[in-house]
């Protein structure tokens, strides 16, 4: 089961079958992803608490992994 998580201003998706965890992080203007294991201390958050720009990044990186199988997505964006 897929959950996201946050610890400070890094956003991290895990459980997603056949993905490494993902860390998402805003750089300038955009959110930027990259495979790295989410800290201990991660706190567990909603979709709703996501920033609406990364909300809609992650429900479309989730959308593609669906739909093309995960080992096509593993990096990231």
């Amino acid at each position: 089961m897929a959950a996201i998580h946050r610890h400070g201003e890094a956003y991290y998706l895990v459980g997603v079958a056949g993905l490494p965890d993902l860390c998402w992080r805003r750089d300038a203007d955009r959110w930027v992803s990259a495979p790295e294991v989410h800290p201990s201390t991660a706190q567990t958050v909603t979709i709703q608490e996501l920033p609406a720009d990364l909300r809609e990044e992650l429900l479309a990186f989730v959308a593609r992994a669906q739909a093309m199988g995960a080992g096509r997505l593993d990096s990231g964006n």
